[in-house]
């Protein structure tokens, strides 16, 4: 498996999704959302309304063969 694969399969079981912005030295704050529209929409609203904004949105994914969650970071192309 290379690592598209490994990536395609893991957004295939995403658990849900989080914004996350950095606030300062070791301080962030994360909002979960379970639906990646909303989501999405919540995100492009941020870095509309303040570009240099540090945010990320993370897949919380988690697969039928893995006992904890993996977060990955989604890239925009994957965003509706």
């Amino acid at each position: 498996m290379d690592w598209q694969q490994y990536e395609d399969y893991m957004f295939d079981h995403v658990v849900y999704y989080t914004i996350t912005e950095f606030l300062g030295v070791a301080k962030y704050l994360t909002t979960k959302y379970s639906d990646l529209n909303v989501c999405s929409k919540v995100y492009h609203d941020i870095r509309k309304e303040s570009p240099n904004r540090r945010v990320l949105v993370y897949a919380v994914c988690q697969p039928p063969n893995r006992l904890l969650t993996v977060s990955l970071p989604l890239p925009e192309d994957r965003m509706p």
